[in-house]
C-alpha cells in the first residue's frame, strides 16, 4: 500500500474528519474509499471491472462436463477430428 499526501484547505479537512468520525472510519482509509468508489463509477474503472469480471468467469473453470465416463479426454481424443 502506498502512502500518499494530499492538500487541502482546513475547512474541507474539518468536513471531511467529521465524515470519516460519522463513517466510523481514519480520515485516511474514508478519503482512499471516497476515492475508490470515483474511480469505479467512473468509464475506466468500468471497463476494468468487465475486465475482471471475464477473466474471472475464465478462471472459474467450464460450466459445462467434458469428462466421458468420469475421465478426462486425452490430447488424441481432444484433437480427433470428427
Amino acid at each position: 500500500m502506498k502512502n500518499v499526501t494530499v492538500s487541502m484547505d482546513d475547512r474541507l479537512a474539518q468536513e471531511v474528519r467529521v465524515e470519516a468520525a460519522k463513517a466510523g472510519k481514519s480520515m485516511s482509509r474514508y478519503i482512499s474509499d471516497v476515492v475508490e468508489a470515483a474511480v469505479r463509477a467512473s468509464p475506466a474503472g468500468e471497463i476494468r471491472n468487465r475486465q475482471l469480471d471475464a477473466i474471472e468467469a475464465i478462471l472459474s473453470g467450464p460450466r459445462w462436463d467434458v469428462t466421458e465416463n468420469g475421465r478426462m479426454p486425452t490430447a488424441d481424443e481432444r484433437n480427433a477430428r470428427r
